[in-house]
């Protein structure tokens, strides 16, 4: 399948959080573009759907960026749960300052 070049604007303080959180799985640039690649190739199989809808495209496009959001904060969530252990040690290292 061939590649079509598009420029895309973004705001430069998201596209460096974006690249800065991106760089962690190596080249930012390629994935960034797979990332874009990816969610318009999901848009493009939603819209049929989304067009059946009586809300416009972009109350659609706000709703699901909620949900995109509330995933996020899942993943935070899960971040806190994942933590415990380290406030258990947190809790013995004071409790040994203590003594």
């Amino acid at each position: 399948m061939a590649l079509k070049n598009y420029s895309i604007r973004l705001d430069e303080e998201e596209y460096e959080k974006l690249r800065k959180f991106l760089s962690d799985y190596g080249d930012p640039e390629l994935n960034i573009g797979f990332v874009m690649r990816t969610y318009i190739k999901d848009l493009n199989e939603a819209l049929p759907h989304l067009k059946k809808s009586d809300f416009g495209i972009r109350n659609n496009l706000a709703f699901w960026g909620s949900m995109f959001r509330q995933a996020a904060r899942t993943s935070q969530i899960e971040n806190i749960i994942k933590g415990a252990p380290i406030v258990e040690r947190i809790k013995r290292e004071t409790k040994g300052n203590k003594d």
